[in-house]
């Protein structure tokens, strides 16, 4: 059992920011304005650069509305005494920057295609990548690890073929945004901002050949109809793809949280851990029979 202290477990967001801000820094994007956005780092104890372990890079939540970065540092603390590196990358929201959607969305596709260049250096096994997210964050992992297939014409070749995009490993959305025309992805504006808002929709995206999907949603979630969700996996695996649904039926929309709902948070990372082992993705190593304080 990888136990959580007394200090982390009655942790408040404030205490959560400071955890945040102690960990290594990494800038994975910059502006003409000199604006810049860093990841995170948390890693294993004695992590090298040559090491090649897998990793996770989190979206956080807020609906674009809040600065909400550290939403998941109790996961990156414990899955980093695991064995899994995990990076919890800034991205820009309507809270710190005049953006649109439409920029929100592609920070996400650029922090993907950051991590899958950089993965060397960081000691990550870049075939061994999950992108996961919670609400908002959610649908921009989703988006990542769904983008189309490319139709590339041969000069030589009359006709063209399809070519696979590069994709995580894996994707986990918790409570997890899936469709931008639902009442709770209202907020987001995607439908006024985004050119074309069906090419980043989860729903318009699925298909065959995606990445196994880990989903976790809460049935007493006041703001998420669990059945989505559960919509959505069973989509997921009609069209041949891997996908677990884990439903909460004490999980409200504080599913991911650890300080607030302890019994749910175990029960959703104990699961997770199980799937990404039998998916081959994580040793066998990381899973757990429980992971709370003892």
């Amino acid at each position: 059992m990888t136990p959580f202290s007394e200090s982390e477990a009655n942790a408040e967001p404030s205490d959560m920011r400071r955890m945040l801000e102690a960990a290594p820094t990494f800038v994975w994007k910059r502006f003409s304005d000199g604006v810049e956005l860093k990841t995170y780092l948390f890693a294993p104890p004695g992590h090298t650069e040559t090491a090649f372990m897998p990793a996770v890079m989190f979206f956080h939540g807020g609906m674009w509305s809040m600065d909400f970065g550290e939403e998941f540092v109790s996961w990156a603390v414990h899955l980093s005494a695991r064995g899994i590196v995990c990076l919890l990358p800034e991205y820009r929201t309507h809270a710190n920057f005049d953006v649109t959607a439409e920029d929100i969305i592609q920070d996400g596709l650029d922090a993907w295609r950051w991590l899958q260049a950089n993965a060397g250096g960081l000691g990550i096994d870049q075939y061994a990548i999950t992108l996961a997210g919670a609400d908002a964050g959610g649908l921009m992992a989703l988006n990542a690890a769904m983008q189309p297939m490319l139709q590339t014409r041969r000069w030589w070749k009359f006709g063209s073929r399809d070519e696979l995009p590069e994709q995580p490993a894996s994707v986990a959305i918790f409570r997890g945004v899936v469709d931008v025309n639902s009442p709770e992805a209202r907020y987001l504006n995607i439908k006024a901002e985004v050119n074309n808002p069906e090419r980043v929709n989860p729903c318009a995206l699925l298909r065959r050949y995606l990445p196994p999907l880990f989903c976790a949603q809460g049935m007493a979630d006041p703001l998420q109809d669990y059945g989505m969700r559960e919509w959505f996996c069973e989509e997921w695996r009609a069209l041949g793809n891997d996908a677990e649904l884990v439903l909460c039926p004490g999980g409200d929309h504080t599913l991911a949280h650890f300080a607030v709902n302890p019994t749910v948070f175990e029960q959703v990372l104990l699961a997770w851990e199980s799937f990404m082992a039998r998916q081959g993705i994580w040793p066998l190593s990381v899973v757990e029979d429980s992971a709370l304080m003892g």
